[in-house]
């Protein structure tokens, strides 16, 4: 299976979009409208990266590092127009 980076991507964005710390793998499926092996692929290389991190129960959520590729912080990823705080 190829990596998708825009999948990864969307997929980062729905766990920081999301109103629950934890996000179900079959509601990301559904919201994203892609197959679930392929979003348990994508969600265990953003995994590898140290940007997600599965809990006991199934759920995922962004870690620390993933929030900071999301905000752009320096030598880290990408930087999104996130509201002030």
């Amino acid at each position: 299976m190829k990596r998708d980076q825009m999948l990864m991507e969307a997929i980062l964005g729905q766990l920081l979009q999301s109103p629950e710390p934890l996000t179900g793998i079959n509601n990301i499926a559904q919201r994203l409208n892609v197959d679930l092996p392929i979003i348990v692929y994508h969600l265990n290389l953003l995994q590898d990266k140290g940007w997600t991190q599965e809990s006991d129960n199934g759920g995922w959520r962004l870690s620390n590092r993933g929030h900071d590729y999301l905000e752009g912080t320096p030598d880290h990823g990408i930087a999104l127009n996130l509201p002030s705080k």
